[in-house]
C-alpha cells in the first residue's frame, strides 16, 4: 500500500471513528449501505469527516461509484495527488 492510500485509510478509520462510532471496527469491503446499514446521512457525515482529515473534496460522483470504503479510497487517492494532500 502506497503512503498516500495508508493516509487515505488511516483518515477513513478515524472519520468511522468520530462520526459512526457506534460501527467500531469496519470491514473496507464491506458494502457500505446494505451490509453496514448506513443511510444518506451517515455517509455524508462520514465523507465530510473524511474530506477535513484529508482537507480534499469529494465529488457527488465519487460518492455514487462507491460501494465500499475501499473503493471509495481508490477514487480519493487521485484527488489527494492533484490537491497534494
Amino acid at each position: 500500500m502506497t503512503d498516500a492510500r495508508t493516509d487515505i485509510h488511516q483518515a477513513i478509520q478515524d472519520a468511522v471513528a468520530v462520526s459512526l462510532p457506534q460501527l467500531g471496527t469496519v470491514d473496507f469491503d464491506a458494502v457500505l449501505t446494505s451490509e453496514i446499514g448506513l443511510d444518506s446521512v451517515q455517509i455524508m457525515d462520514l465523507v465530510m469527516e473524511i474530506e477535513d482529515r484529508l482537507d480534499v473534496s469529494i465529488p457527488v460522483e465519487v460518492l455514487a461509484e462507491a460501494r465500499t470504503l475501499n473503493e471509495l479510497a481508490g477514487r480519493i487517492e487521485p484527488l489527494c495527488k492533484d490537491g497534494e494532500a
